[in-house]
């Protein structure tokens, strides 16, 4: 009878499986937060050393991260907007943080801010000297995005004068956030529509204007006197489960959300 609850009980054990087994989930999407998840993988690794995170380098966009999830590339796809309509029914979204939406300009550049007027005018070409707002000599130079660009509906979302304006014809369109940093970060007289957070960081350059009298803080979000933000979030399909749920968990915990404002997130779990 010994012998038989010996092999009965290693039977049980083999079907039923370790209770936290090891696993390997993938995650990537928006390169707004690659650099903040990839910091959040290693520590979060360090404590749970069987679970495999491994974070695609390459920047999806946040419509890469819904595809990726959806076809079974990602375990966790990271998105710099709530999922619309269509995609709700879908996907399990939680809010990770918010990145201050700003008016990147070179360091050099002696302008500290605008009023909304004055951005409408600046993006449209109706002003187009540095110095018709307080700045330098020189003309000034626009750059956007071709598509997909969050921060600029953002803009369109929050300034009345913004929401239908058509840029000026001279503006040069790029098409990844990371391209439009790089030419305003080696480009004195250029302007642009940017996001805080680690990818702004590794830019020196590159400097925040005030809108509307109102600095770009972290403080200032906080209290709701700056308005222009987005947030960074995560889609799973369904709850998060296994792996995913370990990582998200302790995100929430007071190292995970120290890693994620060392990076310039906002936390807000």
């Amino acid at each position: 009878m010994k012998k038989w609850s010996i092999a009965a009980a290693l039977f049980l054990s083999f079907l039923v499986g370790p209770l936290h087994a090891d696993e390997k989930i993938a995650v990537g999407g928006s390169g707004g937060m690659l650099e903040e998840m990839q910091d959040l993988a290693r520590a979060y690794m360090a404590k749970h050393q069987g679970d495999k995170v491994e974070v695609i380098a390459d920047a999806m966009s946040t419509t890469g991260g819904l595809e990726g999830l959806k076809s079974g590339r990602l375990s966790i796809g990271l998105v710099t907007r709530a999922p619309k309509d269509d995609e709700k029914a879908v996907v399990v979204y939680r809010v990770m943080g918010r990145a201050i939406v700003g008016i990147g300009v070179h360091k050099n550049m002696p302008v500290t801010g605008l009023s909304e007027s004055q951005l409408c005018d600046v993006f449209s070409g109706r002003i187009k000297l540095w110095k018709e707002v307080g700045g330098a000599e020189g003309k000034i130079t626009v750059i956007a995005r071709k598509a997909d660009d969050n921060n600029e509906q953002n803009l369109r979302s929050k300034v009345a004068c913004f929401k239908d304006l058509k840029f000026t014809a001279d503006a040069i369109m790029l098409v990844r956030g990371n391209e439009l940093m790089d030419a305003i970060d080696r480009r004195p007289g250029t302007i642009g529509i940017v996001s805080s957070g680690s990818v702004l960081s590794q830019r020196p350059n590159i400097k925040l204007l005030a809108v509307g009298g109102v600095a770009p803080s972290p403080e200032n979000v906080q209290s709701g006197k700056y308005k222009f933000y987005n947030e960074r979030g995560i889609i799973t399909l369904g709850a998060p489960q296994g792996a995913a749920k370990r990582l998200l968990d302790f995100a929430a915990t007071p190292e995970g959300q120290k890693i994620l404002s060392g990076r310039g997130m906002i936390p807000v779990l």
